[in-house]
């Protein structure tokens, strides 16, 4: 496995990836109707573009054999989705594609993360994961992640809950 930074010239692999984990992870579990309003709203190349280019946010992808399976998106400062939370770096998304869950991809990733937590002096890392997402939350808790609080998630027409979730990092 090969985690790198993603390029510039990459958004549409990026868009690609984002889309369809996206679309694996939580198809099963929303209506057509709200899958498709979330994707036309947070899916074209000019939403990913600008999230790319959001100061604060880093996006890396994981490769097998140069096969793109996954990525990983973290936030700092003024790019994280919550506010008040000081000298805390954000995990907004680790996605694996179906086919390459439970090969250690998605530790990786968040060895990843915890490494640049590490590294840049972070007190925190944190994330928001959905409160129906009972693999993710158990991931997150292996990996010594503790519930601190919720925010409401509109996801179409359903107002859904995500947990936050927090771990302090030691220097």
């Amino acid at each position: 496995m090969r985690i790198r930074n993603v390029e510039k010239h990459e958004i549409e692999a990026l868009r690609h990836i984002a889309q369809k984990t996206f679309v694996q992870t939580f198809s099963a579990d929303n209506t057509p109707e709200d899958m498709q309003a979330y994707e036309a709203e947070n899916f074209t190349r000019n939403s990913i573009a600008a999230e790319f280019e959001t100061q604060g946010s880093q996006f890396f992808f994981i490769e097998v054999d140069c096969e793109i399976i996954g990525y990983l998106k973290l936030n700092r400062g003024d790019a994280q989705t919550e506010t008040g939370l000081v000298n805390a770096l954000e995990i907004e998304r680790i996605y694996i594609l179906q086919s390459c869950l439970g090969i250690g991809a998605g530790q990786a990733l968040y060895a990843k993360a915890q490494d640049i937590a590490q590294t840049g002096g972070f007190q925190w890392l944190w994330l928001g994961v959905w409160d129906e997402n009972p693999r993710a939350i158990a991931f997150y808790k292996k990996n010594g992640f503790e519930t601190f609080s919720t925010h409401d998630f509109h996801f179409g027409k359903q107002l859904q809950t995500d947990i936050l979730m927090r771990k302090e990092i030691s220097s």
